[in-house]
This record gives C-alpha cells, sequence and structure tokens, in this order.
C-alpha cells in the first residue's frame, strides 16, 4: 500500500507517538523556532496541537474520538523550576490540566475511549505514583508491587498494565483490575513489562526465561502461563522476537525483534481458521461503533450476525452452513477487499449496554464460517 507521509510543524524533526482506529496520529515536533509541540496529524494535515505557556508539550495517545493525552511544561506556585503536567484535550485547543496525587509534577501515557487516563503523578512527598484517571471521579493511585510502578496502557473496561518492581526489586509486568493489582507470570525468569492489553484481555509485552534473555511475550486473558511469541511463528525463520508493543482487537501485535542480527519491526497476523472478527469498536453503545475483521474471500460478500446465546441457526445463501448463535439475526453485509479484510461502521442501540452478545461471519464467496466473538458491550 502507499504509504501517506506525516510530516513536521517546521522542516526539522517529528517524534511519533500514538495512532487510533480512524487513523489520525499524534506525537511531538519542533516548530520554526526550535520548539516542541503537540501535534495531531489527519487525512494528510499535520496540526500544531500546543498546550501550555511555555515551549514543550508532546501528546501521547490518542482514542477513537480524537482526544488526546500528554504532557506539557509549566511553572507551579512553590516550585523554582518549570513541572511536567499531564493533560488530556482535542484538536480544537480545548484541554484539561487532570492534575497530579499532591505533588508538582506528572505524565499521561494512554487513554481509552471513556477518556479514562493512565500515568505517573508525583504525591505530596514528591514520590512518582502511578495513577488511573476518570473525568468523572479524578485521579486515584494504582499502587504497586513493591516498588517503582510504570503503568503502560489500559483498555474500554479500565483494565491497566504495565511494569512494576516487587519486594524483591525485580521488574515485572502487572495487570491491574477492580481495584487490585497482580503480577503477570514471566517465561522463567525474573524480569517482565506488559506493554498493550486489547479490550478482551490479551496482553503483550516482553518477560525473560531461566537464562536471562528477553522475548516477546503474550499473556491471554484469564490463563496462568503467557506464551512466547516466537514459539508461535513459523519454525525456521530468521526473526528473534524480543519484545511486544502493541495488540488489536483482532490479535494483530506489533513489535520489535531482529532479523539475521539487525533489528527491526514486525507486525503479526494470527492464522485463522475461516476468519476472525474484532468485535464492535470502541463497544460503547448509543454511537457508532466499527468492526473490523480479516481472513476473507477478497471481493466476496461478508454477512455478519449477531445474536445473545450460543445455538444453531441456518445462514441463508449458503446451503449446509449454520452459525453457532441461537436465533442469528444479521446485522450487516459488506465487501471484503483486496487484503480480504472487512471495516463497518454502524450505530449501537444504548438498550444493548449491559449485554454479552454473540458476533459470527460468513464468507459468501467460499461459504466458510469464521470464529464466535462474544463481546460485553458498555
Amino acid at each position: 500500500h502507499a504509504q501517506e507521509k506525516i510530516y513536521p510543524i517546521a522542516p526539522a524533526l517529528s517524534f511519533g507517538g500514538s495512532v487510533n482506529d480512524a487513523g489520525q496520529c499524534v506525537g511531538y515536533s519542533t516548530t520554526a523556532l526550535g520548539d516542541l509541540h503537540a501535534h495531531f496529524w489527519d487525512s494528510g494535515m499535520t496540526q500544531d496541537v500546543h498546550v501550555g505557556p511555555l515551549s514543550f508539550s508532546k501528546a501521547t495517545d490518542v482514542n477513537v474520538d480524537g482526544v488526546l493525552c500528554g504532557i506539557y511544561s509549566t511553572f507551579i506556585p512553590g516550585y523554582i523550576v518549570s513541572q511536567f503536567r499531564p493533560y488530556v484535550g482535542d484538536a480544537q485547543g480545548n484541554w484539561l490540566d487532570i492534575g497530579t496525587l499532591g505533588g508538582g509534577g506528572g505524565f499521561a501515557y494512554a487513554l481509552n475511549d471513556h477518556m479514562h487516563v493512565v500515568g505517573t503523578a508525583k504525591d505530596a512527598s514528591e514520590s512518582m505514583r502511578p495513577f488511573l484517571w476518570d473525568p468523572s471521579t479524578g485521579m486515584q493511585d494504582l499502587g504497586s508491587l513493591g516498588g517503582f510502578t510504570t503503568p503502560r496502557d489500559l483498555d474500554n473496561f479500565d483494565r491497566v498494565v504495565g511494569m512494576s518492581a516487587n519486594a524483591a526489586g525485580e521488574y515485572r509486568a502487572f495487570l491491574w483490575q477492580a481495584g487490585g493489582m497482580s503480577e503477570l507470570p514471566t517465561l522463567g525468569g525474573s524480569a517482565g513489562d506488559a506493554k498493550a492489553i486489547n479490550d478482551h484481555g490479551v496482553a503483550v509485552g516482553n518477560s525473560t526465561d531461566g537464562g536471562g534473555v528477553q522475548h516477546a511475550t503474550l499473556w491471554p486473558a484469564g490463563a496462568a502461563s503467557p506464551v512466547k511469541l516466537q514459539d508461535a511463528i513459523r519454525p525456521g525463520t530468521s526473526w528473534v522476537l524480543t519484545g511486544a508493543s502493541g495488540i488489536n482487537e483482532l490479535g494483530e501485535i506489533c513489535g520489535t525483534g531482529k532479523v539475521n542480527g539487525v533489528q527491526r519491526a514486525y507486525r503479526l497476523t494470527p492464522l485463522v481458521s475461516g476468519n476472525r472478527l474484532s468485535g464492535a469498536r470502541p463497544g460503547i453503545t448509543g454511537r457508532d461503533n466499527t468492526l473490523h475483521g480479516l481472513g476473507f474471500e477478497p471481493g466476496a460478500t461478508i454477512s455478519v450476525a449477531y445474536g445473545l446465546a450460543p445455538g444453531r441457526t441456518a445462514a441463508p445463501g449458503c446451503t449446509g452452513q449454520f452459525y453457532s448463535i441461537q436465533n442469528a439475526q444479521v446485522l450487516l453485509n459488506t465487501v471484503a477487499d483486496a487484503d480480504g479484510r472487512i471495516a463497518v461502521t454502524f450505530n449501537l442501540p444504548s438498550s444493548l449496554a449491559g449485554t454479552q452478545i454473540l458476533v459470527q461471519a460468513l464468507d459468501m464467496g467460499r461459504c466458510i464460517m469464521g470464529e464466535v466473538r462474544s463481546q460485553l458491550l458498555q
């Protein structure tokens, strides 16, 4: 595919931060005066979205609605030097300092589609602490495994992953949910770091084995043991996967590794029997959502059905095929692109909030039924 370039605000340096499902990107870039300003990129245009009174701001993440989180610099009463502060904002110039845990500064690292933010902020003793910020309830301390803690990512259910030192001083990956933090197991070594989590509760990052070697790692939702991603790819490849930094709702993973000793970025796409759906994104009722899918016959008509319970429903148009859903209702029909993918937008009625739904797709080009995806709507 042709790649669109993301230009800096001025002809100098530009640094990436994150990208959302709409293809909007954020980061920070130099200006004509050499300052560093947050930028927002959309549809081929880069926009300066600087916040604060001083010369530095940085956007670190962007959600599905184009809301940003990031860091800016300002002077705080009682402090001699300027402080970094966490903020949320949008491309229209509206922004909010989300505060700290009682100290002078802090950093925002990621936000979800509810505009909830994770980062680190100083408490009253000027110790840096991990936080989760909610626009309704404010900032809460996430605790730790025993030492310094950095949250990396959160999903739309406020499950947070990151890295925390335990009582022995070893840095381990963690999962925080429903008010408590738990340590995620390693591949047998003493170190781990979870970098991302999707809305199905699957986390990725890196951890070490018994010999102290670091590997890209996946933690399946609810599973007792992590997966070494190197073991999930084709044997005999020249790739050595050392870390994973992102995972989407389809299970596609990006990260870094080495090819013949040279560091490179990678994307892993899961091999599926039939096809796979992402579920509705962001999975919030009363608004538009987008459904993504992969593994279809290019150019084929794709029929997506949904229901509330497992069962068996005959699929129209493909004799002998059945949705694995009781009383399955066709949600939509679309056409797969040249890569065998779909992306369709539709509205989820508010009446479905709190409902667990099942979705499944039929590739009518080959009459192949795909995986069933279960999703709790919010």
